[in-house]
């Protein structure tokens, strides 16, 4: 019954519009169901192996299942997959090898469109020769793929928050992750590999973000992005028209030999910066234009950082705060822990530059010597630039750069599953704990959300805790034994 339905669908759609269409009935469809459709849109010269030649569109109520069976899917022509349902793939040792081909009579270049989609989940797939994947008003998960050779930005959204964890995105046209100035979303960019992107040589980075869905958190964290162009960008971040607040958190990257490391540009942002690493970001060959590791560009003192345990080396400029802003890199009572050294150009050493009316706090920071009289030489501020820019108050200074200490995140704790929707299975040795610990369950910006005892843990070989009632993010989950910290995990709640 299901491919005589099909059939029928598939004649109508095919003849008047060159492509296929899921009836809408709440069933699901491989690539294989299509193979018999007299249109021939779907062909297949061997198992598990499928050429798509026209669009293809899943109903909304309608599943596309990339089942472990499909090894391959060829795409032959300008043709674009439209998600109105959802996508669904099953666990495979191999990634799906989806391929625009190429050739001297077509030039492919496949979209995969995401709109008012149900919940989806794209997952060991590799893709090339794409135009991009845009994501409308749809919640999806992006894991454990790959992405090469797209011809325009890879991942396009708006007003919706993707989830894109353990992905590789290198060798694309333009940027892997893009957003634009008057949408909204929060996406969560966890532990993928930004390589060799935007070769096109235009004026974009890697991630390229427009404003924060209200009330969730950017999470971008654990990532590698390594630039090759001169133009191109690590990260960026920018609420240009005022479209609402945006918060986001910038946490244990690695952001290398781009045209400069992380921007933030606008008003109404606050964004935790931590435990990154802005190495040799010095791709720009005016430093007037650019090559900073960190540069925050404010409208208004609503353009806030805070920024913690940071290594900021090799730049054209350490970090350069523009305009207005409310920076805090460090206070009196919360050590800023930032090392910064041999950024240079023209051969000045340029740690910090606050070219802004606004002065901010610096304290508890390695500046690349040993006395404060080095660290005044390195940091440009009111007395250097004059009675209209503001100060930065950075004493006392750490003298080393061992001083500036990151924080450690002990292994001995298996967490699963990870990313959760709710339970959450906790296992660790009886040497970690080894009577009563506690669980602690922290959000991103630090802040205790709940306290959990387990009683009697010698006799438990794991014990669980329930996020389900926490937003989507990340948590910190700590275990204290007798008020010492034993072990750290992060966990993403979907």
């Amino acid at each position: 019954m299901k491919k005589l339905l099909l059939l029928l669908i598939f004649t109508c759609f095919s003849i008047s519009y060159a492509q296929i269409t899921t009836p809408g009935e709440g069933m699901a469809f491989t690539f294989g169901d299509f193979v018999d459709d007299p249109s021939g849109a779907v062909t297949s010269t061997e198992a598990g192996v499928y050429t798509l030649t026209q669009n293809l569109t899943v109903s909304d109520n309608d599943t596309l299942l990339l089942d472990a069976a499909t090894q391959s899917l060829r795409i032959v022509g300008n043709v674009t997959i439209t998600i109105l349902g959802c996508v669904q793939c099953e666990d495979r040792e191999n990634n799906l090898e989806i391929n625009g081909i190429q050739t001297e009579e077509t030039t492919t270049l496949f979209e995969w469109r995401f709109e008012d989609a149900a919940p989806s989940v794209l997952s060991h797939l590799r893709m090339e020769n794409g135009e991009n994947i845009f994501i409308s008003q749809s919640q999806i998960t992006i894991q454990n793929c790959e992405f090469t050779q797209f011809n325009s930005q890879v991942i396009k959204y708006m007003n919706c928050n993707p989830i894109i964890l353990h992905c590789e995105f290198h060798d694309n046209r333009q940027a892997a992750i893009n957003s634009a100035a008057n949408v909204t979303g929060s996406p969560i960019i966890c532990y993928n590999r930004f390589y060799h992107n935007v070769l096109d040589n235009v004026n974009q980075p890697q991630i390229n973000l427009g404003p924060g869905t209200n009330g969730r958190d950017i999470i971008i964290e654990g990532n590698t992005i390594e630039g090759c162009s001169p133009l191109s960008g690590g990260i960026a971040i920018a609420n240009l028209l005022n479209v609402g607040p945006t918060q986001a958190v910038i946490r244990s990257n690695t952001v290398e030999n781009n045209r400069y490391g992380y921007t933030q540009q606008g008003s109404d942002i606050f964004a935790l910066i931590e435990d990154n690493n802005f190495i040799n970001n010095n791709l720009e060959e005016n430093p007037m234009n650019g090559g900073s590791g960190i540069s925050i560009y404010g409208s208004d003192t609503t353009c806030a950082a805070k920024l913690r345990r940071n290594t900021i080396s090799g730049n054209l400029w350490g970090i350069t705060a523009i305009n207005r802003h409310s920076i805090d890199m460090g206070t009196a009572d919360d050590f800023g822990n930032n090392r910064l050294f041999d950024n240079e150009n023209g051969g000045q050493t340029y740690a910090l530059y606050n070219n802004a009316s606004s002065s901010m706090t610096a304290v508890g920071n390695y500046w690349g010597g040993e006395t404060e009289e080095f660290a005044e030489s390195v940091i440009f501020h009111r007395p250097d630039l004059g009675d209209n820019y503001g100060l930065v108050l950075y004493s006392p200074i750490l003298t080393s750069e061992q001083e500036a200490i990151a924080d450690n995140d002990e292994a001995d704790i298996s967490v699963y599953p990870n990313p959760t929707n709710g339970i959450v299975t906790i296992q660790m040795s009886l040497e970690t704990c080894s009577r009563n610990p506690e669980i602690q369950v922290f959000d991103v910006y630090g802040r205790l959300l709940d306290i959990v005892g387990v009683n009697n843990y010698s006799t438990l070989q794991y014990f669980q805790i329930d996020l389900s009632r926490y937003s989507t993010g990340i948590y910190m989950v700590k275990i204290v034994n007798s008020n010492k910290v034993m072990a750290t995990k992060k966990v993403i709640k979907n």
